[in-house]
C-alpha cells in the first residue's frame, strides 16, 4: 500500500506533463535525424527520440487520440506509475488512441498508446497498469527495433530515403517504417513472454495487484473468441502468440506472487467508465 501511495504521489506531477504534452504531439513532430551510414546501424538516443515523436505523430493521424482531460490524464497517472521501474529511463508519454481496434503499442522513446477498444475490455486499474507494462517493456528493452533490424524489414524504407538525397527527410521515413512494422512485425515468442512477465512484475512493484495483465487477457480471449469481434482482434493475433500460450506462460507467475496488491475497480471506473 505504501509503495503504492508513493507512486501515484511521485508521478502525479509527470502525468500531467505528460498529458499536456501528448495534446500538443501533431504540432511537435520534427524530422530532425541527420542519415546514418547504415542501414541497420542502432539508432542513437537522439534518433530514437526523433522517430517516436514523427510516428506518434502519424499513429494519431490516422487513428486520432481521445482527448478527455479526466481519461488522459489518469492513463498518464498509471502509467508513469509503472514505468519508474523499467529497465530505462525516458520521458514516457501515455496516449488513447480513437480506435475500436484492441491493442497496445510501444513507439521508441518512450511513446506508448492504448486505444479506446482495449480500455473497454478492462474492469480495473490493475489490468491497465499490467497492459502498459508489456508496452513500457518492449519501449525499454528496444525489442521491435532489434527486431526490424534483425529482419531486415525495413530495407525498403531505409533505400528510398537514400536515393532521395534529403537527409531532413529521413526521420519521416524511417517513422513511416517503425509504424508499417509496428503492425506488421511479429516479435519472438521469447520477447513477448518477457514483456508480459517485466510488465506484470513493474505493476506489482507499483502496488497493483498481481494478475491484472492475466485478467486483461483473459477477457480479450473470450471476447475475441465471438465471430462479431473478429475485427477488432484481426492485428493483435497476427503479430502476437495466442492467448492461451500467453495465459498459459504467465500464471505460474502471477500464482507465485500471491495475492497482495490493490485492483482499484472504483477508481477505474470513476475515470474511465463515468
Amino acid at each position: 500500500m505504501k509503495s503504492f501511495c508513493l507512486a501515484v504521489t511521485a508521478t502525479l506531477a509527470l502525468a500531467l506533463s505528460a498529458s499536456a504534452q501528448f495534446g500538443s504531439i501533431m504540432n511537435k513532430a520534427k524530422e530532425k535525424i541527420t542519415k546514418a551510414n547504415e542501414t541497420f546501424q542502432p539508432w542513437t538516443a537522439q534518433e530514437e527520440q526523433d522517430i517516436g515523436e514523427a510516428g506518434a505523430a502519424k499513429m494519431v493521424a490516422v487513428f486520432g487520440l481521445v482527448e478527455d482531460p479526466k481519461i488522459v490524464r489518469y492513463v498518464n497517472l498509471v502509467g508513469q506509475a509503472v514505468a519508474q521501474y523499467a529497465s530505462r529511463k525516458l520521458p514516457w508519454r501515455f496516449g488513447i488512441l480513437d480506435s475500436d481496434i484492441a491493442g497496445a503499442y510501444a513507439l521508441p522513446g518512450g511513446y506508448i498508446f492504448i486505444t479506446r477498444a482495449a480500455l473497454s475490455g478492462m474492469t480495473n486499474e490493475a489490468q491497465l497498469a499490467g497492459a502498459l507494462g508489456h508496452e513500457i517493456k518492449h519501449c525499454a528493452e528496444r525489442d521491435l527495433e532489434r527486431e526490424i533490424r534483425a529482419k531486415k524489414t525495413s530495407a525498403w524504407a531505409m533505400e528510398e530515403a537514400n536515393a532521395s538525397g534529403k537527409a531532413d527527410a529521413l526521420a519521416s521515413v524511417k517513422a513511416d517504417a517503425f509504424v508499417k512494422d509496428l503492425f506488421n512485425t511479429s516479435l519472438s515468442r521469447d520477447k513477448e513472454d518477457g514483456a508480459d512477465e517485466q510488465g506484470e512484475q513493474m505493476a506489482e512493484k507499483a502496488g497493483y495487484a498481481a494478475g491484472g495483465l492475466l485478467q486483461f487477457l483473459t477477457a480479450m480471449r473470450d471476447a475475441s473468441a465471438k465471430p462479431e469481434n473478429k475485427k477488432m482482434f484481426g492485428q493483435m493475433l497476427s503479430t502476437h502468440p495466442s492467448f492461451d500460450s500467453r495465459i498459459a506462460h504467465l500464471k505460474p507467475f502471477v500464482d507465485k506472487a500471491g495475492n497482495s496488491g490493490k485492483t482499484l475497480e472504483a477508481r477505474f471506473q470513476a475515470a474511465i467508465l463515468n
